[in-house]
């Protein structure tokens, strides 16, 4: 029996997304036999261990019933204090079903790394590629992978109009606007919310598909079924259209799975996929989105590097269930190292005891 944390929650739009793939990951995990422990990262930094059997709406109180506050100790791991004798919970490996933000780029798995943990999902560089829309164009591109053409907001503009205007950081159709057509537009959009931090703008491909594929390492390199999202094709697969409709989330969104697509279509699909993983050393369960014109040609839209439900019905629709897929995600992060080995190396204070004073050197 594996003693695994699940971590879900974190500060990012997606926080109440990441709870739903969190207690779903959870009650698998735990029903597979493995020793489940819920750790919740709410949106003040507080970390939290929840029930395993806590539902979502518990989430929406002021108190969680059944928490206890916890700390994050680097190295050390998760603590609860006590007035005696600190407990340190016992995990032997994270989950991490953050979505958006801190939590899928990278930035909570250095944290938990530095703090002596093996994780789920993409090394932090891969997943800071990931959640890179410009940089994630740029390295499809070296692989001969067709994008959408896409440039940053402080740059010229030289597409056709309208544009898609979107966070550079960021998923979820959270923040995009369509029919831009103007560069003042672009620039005020820039300079508010989520677009302060890195803007880029794309043409806009009015009745294009959504095709969406999921990509695993381990045991070996496979992908899973194509799906094709049903929606208006006049309109951007958006948050809501995402996860708000139905009580199921994304997995209640409708859908055409597998996808009824050519078969060189889905072939170009497969390996496009299966060499961008690759290329970002992208291990996990990422899900690799593109759009199709309906014909014969294909482009990348995004790779979301720890996507809602963890696309377990992605897995679920070529015959490999779903308790299958998280423990397979789990043993892939067992096998690698906690850390890197630079970051456990250690100073021996000999810089410090030959100093002098700080004063000597900046020659006052």
């Amino acid at each position: 029996m594996t003693a695994i944390g699940v971590v879900f929650g974190g500060s990012s739009p997606e926080h109440d997304i990441s709870i739903l793939t969190g207690l779903q990951a959870a009650r698998i995990l735990s029903d597979a036999g493995h020793g489940v422990t819920c750790l919740y990262w709410a949106p003040s930094g507080q970390w939290w261990k929840v029930p395993v059997d806590i539902e979502a709406a518990q989430f929406l109180e002021p108190r969680i019933k059944g928490a206890t506050a916890l700390e994050l100790v680097l190295p050390g791991g998760f603590v609860e204090r006590r007035r005696m004798k600190d407990a340190t919970v016992e995990i032997e490996v994270i989950a991490n079903c953050c979505h958006g933000g801190p939590g899928e780029d990278g930035s909570l798995s250095a944290l938990l790394r530095l703090a002596g943990y093996r994780v789920t999902g993409p090394n932090p560089d891969g997943a800071a590629l990931a959640m890179d829309k410009y940089a994630t164009a740029a390295i499809a591109g070296h692989l001969s992978i067709a994008t959408i053409a896409t440039r940053r907001a402080d740059e010229p503009i030289d597409l056709e109009t309208p544009w898609v205007v979107k966070p550079r950081f960021g998923g979820s159709s959270l923040g995009i606007e369509t029919g831009v057509e103007d560069p003042e537009t672009v620039r005020a959009l820039a300079g508010r919310g989520v677009g302060r931090s890195g803007t880029i703008v794309q043409p806009y491909l009015a009745g294009w598909v959504d095709l969406n594929i999921a990509v695993r390492s381990a045991p070996t390199p496979q992908v899973s079924a194509i799906e094709r999202p049903l929606r208006d094709t006049t309109a951007i697969l958006d948050y809501r259209t995402k996860y708000l409709r139905g009580q199921g989330g994304m997995e209640s969104q409708p859908r055409e799975l597998p996808a009824e697509i050519p078969d060189e279509i889905a072939e170009q699909i497969r390996t496009s996929a299966l060499a961008l993983v690759e290329a970002l050393n992208m291990t996990g369960l990422p899900r690799i989105d593109f759009l199709w014109d309906g014909a014969d040609q294909v482009v990348l839209c995004e790779v979301n590097a720890i996507p809602g439900a963890l696309g377990l019905y992605l897995w679920e629709a070529i015959g490999i269930d779903r308790a299958t897929v998280l423990g397979d995600w789990v043993a892939e992060a067992l096998a690698e190292p906690a850390m890197r080995p630079h970051w456990a190396a250690t100073a021996d204070g000999s810089a410090l005891r030959v100093a002098g004073s700080i004063a000597s050197k900046l020659a006052l």
